[in-house]
Parts: structure tokens; C-alpha cells; sequence
């Protein structure tokens, strides 16, 4: 269970600048195709540090180390899951990280509340990503070191590549990532790993250092920004779901309803999807429901085991999207990639045409 460091936003916020040419005393290549007069300076370069390779603990081991509700950002890959706790992320933002025998590049802003993972390798070479002290919207600015083939060009995490310098116009791949509680991660990947405390940097991990900045209806943010949408609450958690050209948010406050969980079949950019939420845990995610060249309905099951039944087989399915009985048994749901949890004023701001879940 984290507590309020309201004093330690003002470590993270030191030498806070009006304008974003501050940063060329890093020699930042401000050739940008987003406004370089709408880049904020929060931070020196590497004033957030990211972490590399850092220490980690097995499930067994964890459970001292973390409460159960604590949030994490859950990766999965080859197999492989591992846990990145908010608690952690609040105070370095990024993660330059192997899992499943793959590079992963996992990222937070706690700005925004956006969560993201991707696939950190450019033209086959791995790069390493530090935080480089700008915002974009309030929004969290990587730059790639320079060690290992990097360019300190900046990438912007909510618009997904490259905004400013050499790689210019260069996209991120994403990495399926789910926020949820540390017990729920557990619970269903009882053979992961999660992240040690033990960075090497001396933080307050169990303090949240941004006061009441995450409460759903406070509309303070630190920086300037373009106009949101006033139709939810500014910090209101909403799962983001992406299909070619079309967005849709649906809110926690829709979804979070008294039942244990609850299914929804949609249809987003002409796909057919699946947005699940389990209430205990607050925990949204997205599927694909188009299957073998056929389109699947679901209802649920077992609201308290999180049990789904598609409608077209009988099949059941499980939280993961995967077929645990019946004659899809072993089938298994694709993942919308371009899924993931933030707060709505930023949703609203990167996807202004977004349809609204009610």
C-alpha cells in the first residue's frame, strides 16, 4: 500500500523550466515534426533514473516485498511474465529490460498514468532509453543513448517513435502490456518475477510522489497542455484500445460495477473486440474475438472465477483469453496490442476523436 510524499515532488520537479531549449545543453537535436515550443523541461536529462538489467525476485520470494494491492504493469513474453511495479516506476519511468530471452523496453509516466512496453531494437540493434527530462503533453520524452547505436534522439512514449532527431519519424513495435495488482499478476502467473527494490538508488519506494495528482476529479496538471475533453473525470482510469485509425476509451468508472466482472463485445476500426474488467482488481484488457475466420460473442460464465462462454461453440474461456474447455479448448484470443491504461485527459488529448464507452 504506497503513502503520499508530497515533498518529494519537489525533488523530482527541481529546476523546473519554462521552455524546452534548456535541453540543447545536452546537444538534444530539436528538429522536430512536433512543436519543440510545446516540449516543457521537468528534469536534467537522466534526473529520472532509468533502469537497466536491475535486480529481480522470484514470486516466492516477493510477497514480504510488496502488498497485494500494490500496481504493477504485467509483461509477458515467450512465456516468460514479469511484474513492474508502480512503486518502482514512479521514480524511474523506464525500464531497459530482457525477458523471455527478448528485449523489452517498459515505460511509465506518472503524469499521465500511461503504461506502455515495447520492443526496444531499431534496424536489429538494441537501444538503451533514459529519460530525458522533457514532456509532451505532459506526457514522458525518451532519448536513446547514445552507447550501443543510439542518436539522443527524443521519442515521445503516447505517440510511440521518434518526434525529434536523427531517427525522426521512426515507430516503436509494442509489447502487450496489462496494469493490475500485484496479487492478481500472481494469481494468474504464479511463476513470475517482479522487480527488486533494490535498484541501487536510494528512493522511497512505498511513497507516491506526486501528492493528490492521481485523484480522479483534481484537473491540476504540472505543465501546460491542449485542451481535454471534460466528458469523464481529467484522472479517471480508462483502458485505451486502438484498431488502425479508430480509438475508444472505456472508463473505469463505466466498467467498475458491482459484478465481480463483466464482458463487453464491441467492434472498433471494423474488428470485433472484447474488453474484459475484473472488479477486484480493477484490471481492463482487450482481445481480438475474431477467431479461425469466425466472429465470437461472449457472455460470462463465472463472474466470481472470471469464467467466459462464446456463444457461437460453448467453448469456455478464461481472463487471459484463453480457451480452457469445450471445442475451442487450447485456441487463444489475439491481444490488442495497442491497449493499455492512462488517465483520460491525456487519452482525450492524444485521441481527441476517441468514442466513449457508456
Amino acid at each position: 500500500m504506497r503513502t503520499y510524499g508530497i515533498l518529494a515532488l519537489s525533488v523530482l520537479l527541481t529546476g523546473c523550466l519554462s521552455s524546452s531549449f534548456e535541453s540543447t545543453q545536452r546537444g538534444f537535436d530539436l528538429d522536430c515534426s512536433i512543436p519543440s515550443s510545446q516540449l516543457y523541461s521537468g528534469q536534467v536529462p537522466d534526473g529520472i533514473p532509468a533502469l537497466t538489467h536491475p535486480r529481480l525476485l522470484s514470486a516466492v520470494d516477493a510477497p514480504r516485498a510488496y502488498d497485494d494491492d500494490d500496481r504493477v504493469l504485467g509483461v509477458v513474453i515467450n512465456g516468460a511474465a514479469r511484474a513492474y511495479p508502480l512503486l518502482i516506476l514512479w521514480w524511474h519511468e523506464i525500464v531497459n529490460d530482457t525477458l523471455g530471452g527478448e528485449p523489452v523496453l517498459v515505460t511509465y509516466c506518472p503524469l499521465t498514468g500511461s503504461g506502455l512496453a515495447f520492443d526496444p531494437r531499431i534496424r536489429g540493434r538494441v537501444r538503451n532509453f533514459g529519460v530525458s527530462g522533457l514532456l509532451y503533453e505532459n506526457n514522458l520524452v525518451m532519448f536513446d543513448r547514445l552507447s550501443g547505436g543510439g542518436t539522443e534522439s527524443l521519442w515521445n512514449q503516447l505517440l510511440m517513435g521518434a518526434q525529434c532527431g536523427a531517427e525522426k519519424g521512426t515507430e516503436l513495435r509494442r509489447v502487450p502490456v496489462v496494469e493490475t495488482t500485484w496479487a492478481r499478476w500472481r494469481e494468474l502467473y504464479p511463476e513470475t518475477s517482479v522487480l527488486s527494490k533494490a535498484t541501487g538508488h536510494t528512493r522511497n519506494y512505498g511513497a507516491y510522489p506526486y501528492g493528490n495528482y492521481d485523484e480522479p476529479d483534481n484537473p491540476t496538471l504540472l505543465f501546460p497542455s491542449s485542451p481535454w475533453n471534460p466528458a469523464r473525470p481529467p484522472k479517471e482510469l480508462v483502458l485505451g484500445v486502438r484498431s488502425g485509425s479508430a480509438s475508444a476509451a472505456y472508463p473505469f468508472g463505466v466498467l467498475d460495477t458491482t459484478a465481480a466482472s463483466i464482458a463487453v463485445n464491441d467492434t472498433l476500426g471494423g474488428r470485433p473486440i472484447l474488453v474484459t474488467f475484473h472488479h477486484p482488481s480493477r484490471t481492463s484488457r482487450a482481445y481480438f474475438r475474431e477467431l479461425d475466420g469466425q466472429v465470437l460473442e461472449f457472455d460470462l460464465l463465472d463472474p466470481d472465477n472470471f469464467t467466459l462462454k462464446d456463444r457461437q461453440t460453448g467453448s469456455t474461456w478464461n481472463e487471459l483469453g484463453a480457451a480452457t474447455a469445450g471445442p475451442l479448448a487450447g485456441k487463444r484470443l489475439e491481444p490488442v496490442t495497442d491497449s493499455w491504461t492512462m488517465f483520460w485527459f491525456a487519452w482525450s488529448i492524444f485521441y481527441p476523436q476517441t468514442r466513449i464507452y457508456r
